[in-house]
């Protein structure tokens, strides 16, 4: 029997690669996913192993290496006498003394910043020691290590995204000192030299402490290097004992496992998104494999039976069924962690061509992505294969050898009914979530989603019946019996054709939920930051980091500028809780920010320095109007604090859990680095010479940028737009899955009506009649997927608007023209997808095709 059936796969090997496709795109997404991840895991592995040192020593709540976030900390500086003393302490071999800073980025030859967004930009003076454990830590690549003060030194990544060679003139953003040039002299690196976007440059310590210190003598850090056979936790411990107040000492085990839990989150969160996405991916393929094997029995019906009729069992015919889907699913999930493994190469080509450096990590096939490969490919398959198995083995040898099962109508059966059920289970936790004050409501949603999504994939030849009505009604009149024929080819396997459109129905479903979703969160926050918008022009920072504040004084001196409201962003602690801090004044709180204060403001009555805070903060540490509470000062000390005011946030400028005003934020924060200004002009002044004067105040400043409102509203828009396009980028995969299976579908079908095609053609259809034929069947699958599916979005998009009104999106937009866009485009599908399946039928010979059995 399984002789028989290993024969029988693979004489049909066209077949064999057509069931395997669909399978092959779904696993290829999750292999690619688990091993692009673990690609960025080893990556940021070798850059924190060779970024940290034995023992490190830093402010505490600064952290090293521009690892932690250090916007607007006030800096606070070990004098060389406390680097020395270090030296002195018992295990230590080697103690360099740090300056750096995350706010110093290069530019390249065209006067442009060299920065991605989030990415810091850091300076520091060269050092050569070895990292933690004796690894390597700073290391030359190229050309030596900078000796003057018009010296520098880059990461390779970074010369190579500027454009240039040693030698070469680089002008660089510091955020003290403005633009400064240097020469390049070398390249330089950590360990095995990722960057993960960041930019590395190295400067003389004189001139590091120049452009980060203003010249003040001292270190922001040490990195200490430990005897051989040292314990680094034991030299910590004794060089934290000697450190001035504020400091601390740790080893760089203890950092790295900080750092590895910080980066797990974030990958997580990344790997989880990209599994969701492959999940989907997934469940589309199951769907089409199920479609594959059921076609599969059908046409091989006959054949079963004279297995039947000479004797296998219904048990042997089960297991030739599921042993092809058994080979099959091998052979897909073989496919797709290959596929999946160049999918991880492709990516990682296209970073290191935007210049993001990771290092010497490669793609790496994991043990994990193995085992998730196979067990997805082989379990899905064979549970897509076991209903056709079922229903092959209970056909009667007599009734397929008649061909009974393929003459006439299929039978519907009882699922349709369980999917018509559970779509008024899923209708009605939609209705509780949106309507009734239910607990977790998203979850409700959730889960009715789910059952709505599975209910219209199982009842789709019910619901679909109308529009499928419809169509036969319209094609008949067009394109007369040849319509009709494509009509009577679409409804006469019911159960099919519903799950061939269930495929494009899940795809379209969940792309015209984010088409809803992005044109309400755009079309929300553009109508809340245009009313709540203050000033007429904002200058803010191209990477998120504060620049100099002294560009303050020059703005307010520009010809037409009526006034200046600054805005400081830290980070301070109260109590164990890390919290966001800012600074501004009571004035620049109501007339430039969008701040929804509840009660209060931001003015004291001469006694304790006043304080807005959040919400949250307020609930959190139960503190209410009239209370005093303490904030930690950089060099150790406290500041007591009144809560004067309380804030809901709000939609424009992103204010801290705790705002002080302009005498106090220089205690608790660095004030020479601004967060933020806004610019009121006068009613007479000229927008366009204002906006010069402006820009010739930040000249100096690259990572600056001038915007008027409506440019200020259209880069935050931009934001959201871009994560959208990754959202669509994603779907779009389970589109292609979708199309690929109408292909799949419509491909079997034709030879499973093979003697059909020879009698239409023997009794007068012409070749073109044919691909009409088969052309308006796959426009009616396609257009049945994508109605339901847009019709399904838009229940969706509806739902989670309404459930994140509180969050900011309070504006539903439903872009109708934008989602029968969407049905149109599938029908195009449909027809491109009809191209292979339509052709073959045509040129299939009259007499064989009669002779078929």
């Amino acid at each position: 029997m399984l002789h028989a059936t290993w024969r029988s796969l693979w004489a049909h090997k066209v077949r064999l690669v057509l069931s395997a496709l669909s399978i092959v795109l779904g696993v290829a997404f999750v292999a690619g996913s688990l091993l692009f991840t673990n690609l960025l895991s080893s990556s940021f592995d070798q850059l924190v192993k060779g970024a940290l040192a034995d023992v490190n020593v830093s402010a505490e709540g600064v952290g090293i290496e521009g690892f932690d976030q250090t916007t607007g900390l006030q800096q606070v500086l070990m004098s060389p006498d406390d680097v020395a003393a270090i030296a002195d302490v018992d295990g230590v071999a080697q103690v360099e003394g740090m300056v750096s800073s995350s706010q110093i980025f290069p530019l390249d030859k065209d006067g442009n910043l060299l920065s991605f967004p989030g990415a810091p930009g850091v300076g520091m003076n060269w050092i050569q020691a070895p990292a933690a454990g004796g690894q390597v830590g700073a290391r030359v690549v190229d050309g030596r290590p900078p000796e003057t003060a018009d010296e520098l030194m880059m990461d390779p990544a970074t010369v190579t995204r500027g454009g240039y060679v040693l030698g070469d003139t680089v002008e660089v953003s510091t955020p003290r000192s403005g633009l400064k040039s240097y020469t390049l002299v070398g390249t330089g690196t950590y360990g095995a030299g990722a960057t993960a976007g960041a930019s590395y440059l190295f400067f003389t310590l004189d001139e590091a402490q120049e452009i980060v210190q203003d010249g003040a003598e001292g270190f922001y850090a040490a990195w200490v290097v430990t005897e051989p056979g040292a314990d680094p936790a034991t030299v910590a411990d004794a060089v934290e004992a000697g450190l001035p107040e504020g400091f601390i000492a740790e080893t760089g085990d203890d950092l790295a496992a900080e750092i590895d839990e910080q980066l797990d989150v974030g990958l997580g969160f990344v790997n989880t998104f990209l599994l969701v996405f492959a999940g989907i991916a997934l469940l589309v393929a199951t769907l089409l494999i199920l479609n594959t094997f059921s076609i599969l029995v059908a046409q091989r019906s006959r054949e079963l039976a004279l297995l039947r009729a000479i004797g296998a069992t219904r048990r042997q015919v089960r297991v030739a069924v599921l042993s092809e889907a058994l080979a099959i699913g091998l052979v897909g999930a073989t496919l797709g962690l290959g596929v999946g493994y160049g999918l991880a190469w492709g990516i990682l080509v296209a970073m290191r061509s935007f210049g993001i450096d990771l290092g010497t990590a490669v793609p790496t096939i994991t043990w994990q992505a193995v085992v998730a490969s196979y067990a997805i490919g082989i379990v899905i398959t064979l549970v897509a294969a076991a209903l056709p198995a079922r229903k092959a083995s209970r056909v009667r040898p007599v009734e397929a050898m008649a061909a009974a099962a393929q003459s006439g109508p299929e039978r519907i059966g009882g699922l349709p009914m369980v999917g018509v059920a559970m779509i008024e289970v899923g209708v009605a936790a939609l209705v509780c979530a949106v309507w009734l004050d239910v607990p977790e409501p998203l979850w409700w949603a959730g889960v009715g989603a789910v059952l709505l999504l599975v209910g219209m994939v199982l009842a789709a030849v019910v619901v679909g019946t109308p529009l499928i009505a419809a169509f036969g009604a319209a094609y008949r009149a067009l394109f007369g019996e040849v319509g009709r024929l494509a009509r009577l080819n679409a409804v006469r396997q019911p159960r099919r054709t519903a799950a061939t459109a269930a495929t494009l129905m899940i795809g379209l479903a969940l792309v015209a939920t984010v088409a809803i979703l992005a044109a309400s969160t755009t079309t929300s926050i553009r109508e809340r930051l245009t009313a709540d918008q203050r000033g007429d022009f904002t200058l803010s920072p191209v990477a998120y980091q504060p620049f100099d504040a002294t560009v303050i004084d020059e703005v307010r001196a520009v010809d037409g500028v009526t006034d200046v409201y600054e805005f400081y962003r830290g980070v301070t602690r109260i109590g164990d809780e890390p919290v966001q801090l800012s600074g501004a004044s009571a004035d620049g709180l109501t007339r430039a920010s969008s701040l929804e204060l509840i009660a209060g403001s931001l003015s004291g009555d001469g006694g304790a320095p006043p304080a807005v805070i959040s919400r949250e903060v307020a609930d959190g540490h139960d503190l209410t109007l009239g209370q005093l509470f303490d904030l930690p000062t950089p060099t150790g000390g406290t500041v007591r604090l009144l809560v004067t005011g309380i804030h809901d946030g709000g939609p424009g400028l992103q204010l801290g859990d705790i705002i002080v005003d302009l005498d106090t934020y220089p205690q608790l924060g660095d004030a020479s680095l601004v967060q933020r200004l806004v610019v009121f002009t006068a009613d007479d002044a000229d927008p366009a010479a204002v906006r010069d004067g402006l820009e010739a105040a930040a000249d100096d400043l690259p990572t600056v940028v001038v915007a008027d409102v409506e440019e200020f509203i259209d880069a935050r828009i931009s934001q959201f737009s871009q994560l959208f396009s990754i959202l669509y980028a994603l779907l779009a995969l389970a589109i292609i899955i979708s199309v690929l299976g109408i292909v799949n579908t419509l491909g079997l079908s034709v030879m499973e009506r093979t003697r059909e095609v020879g009698l239409l053609r023997a009794v007068g259809m012409t070749r073109a009649q044919l691909r009409r034929m088969v052309t308006l069947e796959s426009v009616m699958v396609a257009t049945l997927g994508a109605v339901l599916g847009v019709v399904l979005g838009v229940v969706f998009g509806s739902v989670l608007v309404s459930l994140l009104r509180d969050d900011g999106i309070d504006i539903l937009v439903i872009p109708w023209l934008q989602l029968a866009g969407f049905v149109l485009v599938a029908g195009l599908f449909g027809v491109l997808a009809a191209v292979g399946p339509a052709r073959r039928a045509a040129r299939l010979n009259v007499l064989e095709s009669i002779a078929t059995e």
